[in-house]
């Protein structure tokens, strides 16, 4: 939850300045168009977050999406968390369900949470943020929903049905109830699937129900900065391999760095062979861990250039997304934020520093006047190049009686990769459907239809989904790899592949589901190959440290990688 209506910030005066000098020059056509398919599909869902006059910070937050192929027939479903009414939080109003959606393979979807299980009925919690993973390696991926309350871990039967596990596992986390973001990663390299979980900050009802943030006069209280509360550490459960998790912060060094953490991703930043993971945090410094040989992780975030931007200035850290935004093979960081503060954009130098290229990419006046959540690296058009998807709007429903240049809705917004290390924002150029304002949180990234084309499922706060499908534009080729691991996690999570082109080209993705703000894509490895009509070979460096090489193999195609038995 970031802020913060009354807050100076610096760059209002280059929106100012934008107003005043627009760009001029006739728009070229638009290069595709991004229809929102969501209701002739039969993907019908609304979120109700049951706000209230109090303003309780778990309200304005959630609205997680995850694109999970839950019963393993390689069409990739939706899952959409739901909001629950305070102060009690229990589930037993169909209003207050999360929803799943089967892809049943002919472009539309069929709700079939009831049966399940997944609808979270009789659940005490407010749902904030979903993480998607196969932790103990059956085939079938489960689902770890973090809650306002007790996180619930739920265990794909392989029957369609999930079953609550989270007392046997030893994940809820009850001490302090205000989480956000969760992610699997296979930190230890040992085969099996860990889980790090961001805390916001504390808050419970009993100690700061009574906070009242806002002029004292009716209708004008607002969520409270996230300075009035104190910072907390965030958690990582190592897999034990017996469906149980052992809570290792303390062991590793998580314990000491206090923050407020929002959105989470992960990435071998430093292509040592072990997954890093980045948090956005919210008006304090960001975090970034990087994983030692020895077991350990160190919070490096300063030394490396992304604790802050150039300036020195903390911003309201929302969603965050780790990929190759610039071809060299290093891992680039991309994250959003408030309205004023810019989203960031830092380029991953090959020696443990970032450099602030916001400025220099475009990113900052693209984003100068906007508020943004969930974020996602996606190659849009499939030429190769990672383009960047935004959900936006501002946390605070009623900014526009603080700051009238902010806005609580907002639309989406894409950002093209011009592949020389700018963007070029298409937002208002691909469609209308793209420009609809709404106070969206979650998103999901998938080849829904498996024609190796990217779609985006997006939710709102209060309103219905979205599911922005692209029309028209380059029929490029494409690739998408659907790995297996067999001596690492079944999912291949930290996985590298590197992908060479005939041109010589070099193309490079890496095996996660975690992305933006509390939500999850599929985890099969996208390429757009642009004008290519083949690729020369693909090397995937597993986390066991197998390294694997397939020759030409055709393009156009799903294919199945499973992972050799010795290296």
């Amino acid at each position: 939850m970031p802020t913060y209506p009354n807050r100076n910030r610096v760059g209002l005066g280059l929106v100012a300045l934008l107003s005043v000098f627009p760009v001029a020059g006739a728009e070229p056509a638009p290069p595709f168009v991004l229809a929102n398919e969501a209701e002739g599909r039969g993907l019908r869902f609304r979120q109700n977050n049951f706000a209230t006059e109090k303003k309780y910070p778990f309200e304005t937050l959630g609205g997680a999406v995850a694109a999970l192929d839950y019963d393993d027939d390689g069409w990739v479903d939706l899952f959409f968390l739901n909001g629950a009414p305070s102060p009690g939080h229990l589930r037993s109003d169909p209003a207050t369900f999360n929803r799943l959606f089967r892809n049943t393979g002919d472009g539309r979807f069929v709700d079939t949470t009831l049966e399940s299980g997944l609808s979270g009925a009789g659940v005490v919690g407010y749902p904030q943020g979903v993480a998607v993973g196969d932790y103990d390696n059956d085939g079938y991926v489960d689902v770890l929903v973090t809650n306002y309350g007790d996180n619930v871990l739920y265990h794909n039967e392989g029957n369609g049905r999930f079953t609550d596990v989270t007392d046997k596992a030893g994940v809820a986390m009850p001490r302090h109830p205000l989480k956000a973001s969760a992610a699997w990663l296979d930190y230890d390299n040992d085969g099996d699937l860990d889980l790090f979980v961001t805390h916001y900050f504390k808050w419970t009802f009993a100690e700061n129900a009574h906070d009242y943030c806002g002029w004292e006069k009716p209708g004008h209280r607002i969520y409270c900065d996230p300075d009035v509360f104190e910072p907390l550490p965030n958690v990582l459960f190592r897999n034990d391999g017996q469906g149980t998790f052992t809570d290792v912060s303390e062991e590793v060094g998580l314990s000491r760095y206090l923050g407020k953490g929002m959105g989470v991703a992960v990435a071998d930043y430093n292509l040592d062979g072990r997954m890093d993971i980045f948090v956005t945090n919210d008006r304090v410094p960001h975090f970034l861990y990087r994983n030692e040989a020895d077991g350990t992780l160190s919070e490096v975030a300063f030394e490396a250039g992304v604790a802050v931007n150039e300036s020195g200035a903390m911003v309201s850290g929302m969603g965050c997304d780790l990929k190759d935004f610039d071809g060299d093979g290093w891992p680039d960081l991309f994250f959003t934020d408030l309205s004023r503060d810019f989203f960031g954009l830092f380029i991953n130098q090959g020696k443990g520093f970032f450099l602030d290229r916001t400025f220099p990419s475009a990113v900052g006046l693209a984003s100068a006047s906007h508020s943004g959540w969930s974020v996602k690296f996606l190659d849009a058009d499939n030429d190769g190049w990672k383009d960047v998807f935004v959900a936006g709007s501002h946390v605070v429903d009623n900014v526009e009686l603080y700051n009238p240049s902010s806005r609580y809705e907002e639309p989406c917004f894409l950002y093209r990769n011009t592949g020389d290390g700018k963007i070029e924002d298409l937002s208002e150029r691909v469609g209308d459907d793209l420009q609809v304002a709404g106070a969206w949180r979650g998103v999901a990234v998938a080849d829904l239809d498996n024609d190796g084309v990217l779609e985006v499922a997006v939710s709102q706060l209060n309103g219905p989904a979205a599911l922005f499908v692209r029309r028209g534009g380059p029929q490029h080729n494409w690739i998408l790899l659907d790995l297996e691991g067999t001596r690492s996690n079944r999912d291949g999570i930290g996985a590298r592949v590197r992908l060479v082109l005939p041109s010589g080209r070099t193309l490079y993705e890496h095996v996660t589901t975690a992305n933006g703000i509390y939500s999850a894509s599929d985890k099969r490895v996208h390429f757009g190959l642009g004008p290519e009509d083949g690729i020369v070979s693909i090397e995937i460096a597993w986390p066991s440290g197998i390294m694997q090489h397939i020759e030409r193999p055709a393009i156009n195609q799903v294919l199945h990688v499973v992972e050799e038995a010795s290296p």
